[in-house]
Order: structure tokens, then sequence, then C-alpha cells
């Protein structure tokens, strides 16, 4: 006997046994006898933590911990006697997709009512051997797969970890009829694509959603061996399962239309409450351990499972569609993340990706994509396809349970978004056109390079915008009712100057320099400060004011007073201008830093660098972000906020691009870029993890934020 069968023999039935081991056959043999022997079993993720196992471990009261490959026993504390103990077989905490995992406690009889379901469906027995490449942690893997064969006396081939080539010559190996696999591993395996086993039926994918997307590239190399099914932990693995289908219904269910999750096992009923899924059936669990709250939030007296899931009946099958909780409440109006999921797939995106929830003040929500390794072409083709679009996206940061089902609800606070009134920018747009058109009509002709690209500038925004000469200079907005700002101060300014400008008489910068105040007044206020605002936002969900901080082109200010306060390490902020940094006056440290010029020696090892309406001045942007990357420690992070003209697909630019010719480095160097091309600069540099955060007014694409990450390796 050995030793960890020895120290499972001297428990009393009822006693926890904690197990944190690997995948095959010790595992499945110490799973197996701790269930023989009336133990509970509570098992974990072979990299689960020592703190992890330490909470796991005190919560269940557990007497026992086999730990490691070698399953090497180890007394725990706990007190064997547990009134919730009695007759359960297993204890899973959950990883959940929210929240503190629970405990679920299910029964004896549960377990092997739901496995003998399941086994017959599948048709086990000891002449069509059944393979397993998930681990023995989870349910699935312990009562479909486990229990299963161990009832029905069905070979069972294990193979852990997982590896497309060799799960699929394991099960050919070993003439296997059925196997499982989730979604996660099912994309590895159509990416290798190894060759099918020539006694294998079909695989059985659950413990996460399947998309059509993935159902269609496996069919392509494979034909329609899936059987999709769906269940919780809650309810003991499967309560739904597919029947297997032929070519032509297996295009109409999965290929087609979203994959459908199937019919209910035996004496499981069905219940849609709201579009939630509601399950009755001998098969679930008694409850949560030591949380009897959290229990009668799912269970109702009459025997129902809240499942949190939302779903429909089509053709007679269970098609979900996410989470209650996942939903995107925009405006009030609530989307479905898969639904979300699916147009965007129509439009080209592949791959692993999720929709997710955005907090925005405006709608209360708002879409957000976290896409990883999706291509900056596939997320210009999601984005501009139109609604819904994604405010925010991502490709850096996907998170899933292990079993592969999306953490919506963390990613989504990992994001931000922001949007602004369509009506307020409509008004400053028509005020701008108006500006551009008494320009135009004063006649005068511009005599100097400058000029003339500000006059190229207001000759664009007069053709593309509405508006007339009547609205700049009246000491109001425009006819709406948006107040007026420095913005329109400011146009007035350039129209009554346009002359001088032209002749070459006066310079840009003379122009703000006749006004007090106004420059300060025009980066700070609307709409300038609204950039100020989102890349506070997205600094603020990602939590990148916590390390060192370096802020680029620090000007007046209208970002630094935003953040200065609220970086958790060193900060540096930086200017071109000598003058700026000498009266800044933030906390942290002020530095000279040109961007058209290397950067000071021994600067760097920075977790976050970050620059508002800057780096579209410098010469050489792509020398300029190289330059910005080697500051950064190796997982920094660079967010950049620009605007962008165009705005819309009409070619309509930017309210203040005449404007913006005052300034040197604008008008003798491109003006805003769009994020588009920032991304494949930051790409150029060597950054990875990409993201951007869209500012909108309406059909305005106002640019926004854009992001990316030095790689840790």
């Amino acid at each position: 006997m050995s030793a960890w069968q020895g120290a499972l023999a001297a428990l009393p039935a009822g006693a926890r046994v904690v197990l944190r081991c690997a995948g095959g056959p010790a595992s499945a043999d110490a799973l197996g006898t701790a269930m023989d022997l009336g133990l509970v079993c509570v098992p974990l993720a072979p990299r689960s933590t020592d703190r992890e196992l330490a909470s796991v471990a005190d919560r269940s009261g557990a007497s026992l911990l086999l730990d490691g490959p070698g399953l090497t026993p180890r007394p725990l504390p706990g007190d064997p006697a547990h009134p919730e103990a009695d007759g359960l077989a297993l204890l899973l905490f959950t990883s959940g997709s929210t929240g503190q995992p629970k405990g679920v406690k299910l029964g004896r009889d549960a377990v092997l009512g739901n496995a003998l379901k399941t086994a017959e469906l599948h048709r086990f027995s000891p002449d069509r051997p059944h393979g397993t490449c998930l681990p023995l942690h989870h349910c699935n893997a312990i009562v479909l797969s486990l229990i299963g064969t161990r009832a029905t006396g069905t070979p069972l081939i294990l193979s852990h970890p997982f590896d497309p080539h060799r799960y699929l010559k394991e099960l050919d190996t070993h003439r296997a009829r059925t196997a499982s696999i989730a979604p996660a591993l099912l994309h590895e395996l159509v990416e290798a694509r190894p060759p099918w086993p020539e006694t294998l039926d079909y695989l059985v994918t659950a413990s996460a959603p399947l998309t059509s997307d993935l159902a269609r590239r496996f069919h392509r190399h494979y034909g329609p061996r899936l059987r999709q099914g769906y269940g919780l932990t809650e309810a003991v693995n499967f309560s739904f399962t597919m029947p297997r289908l032929d070519e032509a219904d297996f295009r109409d269910q999965y290929l087609d239309r979203r994959p459908p999750v199937g019919l209910p096992l035996p004496g499981t009923e069905l219940h849609l409450e709201d579009g939630e899924v509601w399950i009755r059936t001998p098969d679930r669990m008694r409850g949560y351990w030591d949380d009897p709250q959290a229990t009668a939030r799912v269970l109702t007296d009459d025997g129902w499972l809240r499942t949190g899931d939302l779903g429909e009946l089509r053709d007679g099958f269970l098609v979900l569609s996410g989470r209650a909780d996942e939903r995107v409440n925009r405006g009030g109006e609530k989307y479905h993340p898969v639904d979300i999921e699916q147009r965007w797939r129509e439009r080209g995106l592949t791959g692993k990706a999720a929709a997710v929830a955005v907090q925005e003040p405006v709608y209360g929500q708002d879409f957000g994509l976290v896409a990883p390794g999706a291509s900056a072409e596939r997320l210009r083709a999601v984005y501009e396809g139109g609604f819904p679009r994604p405010l925010a996206v991502a490709t850096g940061g996907y998170l899933a349970t292990g079993t592969g089902k999306p953490q919506r609800t963390a990613m989504g606070r990992g994001l931000a978004a922001l949007r602004d009134s369509p009506q307020r920018y409509d008004d400053l747009l028509r005020y701008a056109a108006g500006a551009a058109r008494a320009m135009l009509a004063s006649g005068v002709r511009p005599a100097t390079a400058q000029a003339a690209c500000l006059y190229r500038q207001s000759l664009a925004l007069a053709q593309a915008a509405p508006g007339d000469t009547t609205g700049h200079g009246t000491g109001t907005a425009t006819s709406g009712s948006a107040p007026r700002t420095a913005a329109h101060d400011a146009l007035d300014a350039l129209v009554e100057a346009w002359p001088q400008l032209a002749a070459g008489a006066l310079a840009g910068d003379e122009v703000m320099q006749r006004h007090r105040g106004l420059w300060k007044r025009l980066m700070c206020e609307w709409p300038m400060g609204r950039y100020a605002e989102l890349v506070e936002r997205v600094l603020d969900a990602g939590g990148l004011l916590s390390g060192r901080v370096l802020e680029v082109g620090s000007g007046v200010g209208n970002t630094t007073a935003r953040i200065a306060e609220r970086v958790g390490g060193e900060f540096v902020w930086s200017d071109r201008v000598p003058q700026l940094v000498a009266r800044g006056g933030w906390p942290g440290r002020g530095i000279v830093l040109d961007l058209d010029h290397e950067p000071p020696s021994g600067l760097g090892g920075f977790d976050t660098v970050v620059a508002t309406n800057v780096v579209h001045c410098v010469a050489d942007k792509p020398a300029a972000l190289r330059n910005l990357y080697g500051l950064l420690r190796p997982g920094g992070r660079l967010v950049l906020a620009e605007g962008t003209s165009p705005t819309a697909p009409d070619g309509t630019p930017w309210a203040l691009d005449p404007l913006f010719c005052l300034f040197d480095g604008w008008w003798d160097r491109g003006g805003f870029r769009s994020r588009w091309e920032w991304l494949a600069l930051f790409e150029a540099a060597g950054l990875r993890d990409l993201g951007f955060s869209a500012l909108r007014a309406g059909p305005h694409d106002l640019g926004g934020v854009v992001w990316g990450s030095r790689p840790s390796g």
C-alpha cells in the first residue's frame, strides 16, 4: 500500500481530502479511491498557490492534502466531522466568471446519476474506450470521464497536459470511440490539425461556449464530428447534450447559426424565466458549502436552479446567448455578448474574442472587445462596420476560467470608454465651418507656407461641414444651446488675425499671445479637455498609476493636473519648453524632454509613459516611439491620447484643424494621425498587446487613446 493510500484509508467517511495534483492515472486512482472510501474529494489545480490551497483547506475543514505528482500525503488540522459533509462525493470550489469561488456540494447519488446518464448517451462500455484531455480537478473530467468510465467498465485514456498531436495519437493507439475536449483546447487542435483517429466517432465539447467560427474551422478539417453539451458544476456537469447530426443538420445548427447545446438529459426540466435558463433535476448540488445565503439566491424552494445563463429554444434545442450579469446595458438596451461577437465575426473577426461591458458615463455601459492576437486590419473592419461598434478594444489581457469561459466582467473592468455629445460637437463644427467661410470670404490669399496650410484646412472644412459666417464673433456659440468655450473664442481670434497671418506679418503663437490665458483655456476646456479625461479613465481602468509614471509633453497641464496627485510611485513630468517645466509646480519631478532628440542618459524604467496631444508634433514619429519604448520597463505600457482627422467616412475634417495650423509641429508635420496609423507605428516600434479607446461624438470619430506594452520576455 502506498503512503497516500494508507493516509486515505485512515480517515473516517465524510472527511475532506484536498488533492493538488496533475492529471494522469495516479490522480485518477486517488480520486476514485477517496470516493470509494466515502471521503469528500476537494480537487484543486496543480498551479494553485499555497495561499489558495490554505484558503480552500481552511474553508472546507480538510483533514488531508495529497500534493504534487507523487501525491505526497500531508495531514491538515480540519475536523473530519461536519454536518454538511454527510453523503457528499465532491466539494468543488468553482473558478467562476466573477466573484470569490464558492464550494459546490455534490452528493454521491447525484454524481453517480449524472455520470450514468451521460455515459449511456455516449454508449460507454468495455469495448468503447473513452478519452479526455481535461484536467481532473474539473467537474467535466471527474463526472463524465472518470466516474462515467469507472461505473461502466469503460477503458479511460488520460492525456494531460494537453498536446493536440499526442492527444489524437493516444486516442488512435487505444482505439477510443469518444473523447472530451473544451473549446479553448479545440482551438489548438484545429490550429495543429493532427490526423483524425481511425475509430474515433466524435469529440464531446463543453465547459465553455462553442462559436460558429470555431465549429466551421473544425468542420473544414474533420467534418461533423462534434457534440456540444452544457451544464454547470451546480447541476453536476451535463444537463443538456446535442444528439449526433448528419452533415446537413450539422451545417444548419453549428455552422450557419450559433451552435446549440442540446436536449435535456432524462429527468431534467428546463424553464426560461425572462430569458434566464432554470433547470430542475435530481442531479444538482445540495448547495454552497457553509453559505446558505448564496444557496438561496440560486435554488428556489421548489427545486429550480437559476443558472444565470441566458438562452432560447431553437428547433427544440437550447441555444445560449451569454450570462445575465454580463449583458451590455447600453442606454437601457441590453445586448448579449454572444450576439455581439457573432456580428463581429461576420465582419471578419476570427480566433479567441470576447465582447465585454465597459463603463461609460453617457450610456452607462458600452461595447468593449478583447481579442488576443487580432490584427489591426481585423479590428478596423469590426470597428468601422457600424453598430455594434466596440468603443474600447484590447489585444492583450484576455481572461478565462480554467475551462475557457471568458471572464467578461473582469476584462470589462480593465477597459475605459467615453463619449462626447453629438449635439455639442455638431454645434462646434458648424461654428468652425462658419469661421472658415468668413476667412475665405475675406478674399485675402496666403503668402506663407503656414498660411497656405491654414487656408487649405479652412477650405476643406468649409466644403465638408455645414455653417455660415454669422455664428462666429457674436458672443454666442451658435444657434444651439451649447455653452461658449475657449474653442469659440480661439476661432474668432483666428478670423480676426487672418489678414496679418496670411501676409506673414503675424506668427501663429502671437495670435494666442494677444489673448491672455486663451491658450491654456483652449487646451484644458472642452473639447481638448476630453482627451485628458479619457486618458485618465484609461490609466485608472488599467491600474497604470500605481508605479513609476512619466508624462511626456505636460504643456499647460491638462492631463498632469488630473494624475499628478494619484501616481503611486515616482512621477516625472516633462516638456520640451524649459519655461513650461520651470513653472509647472506639480508633485513629482519636472524635466526637459524633447522628443525630437534622444532622451537624457539614465532616464528609464517606467511602468507607464503617457502623452496627450504631443507626439503628433515630432518630426520622426517612428524614432520617437522607439525612444519611448526604451523608457519603459519590460511589461510597461505606453499610452498616447490624440485627436484624428478626418472624423467621418465622408472626409469631414476635425473641427479645429484650421485653428491648430497656428502651431509649429502641426501645420508642417502632418497634423493628427489616425489610430490605425498609430497602431501600425506602435507595432513597428516593438510594442505589443495593443489597444485603443475611441472618443466619439455621434457619427464623428474624434480619435481617443491608443496603447501598447513593451514585451516582458
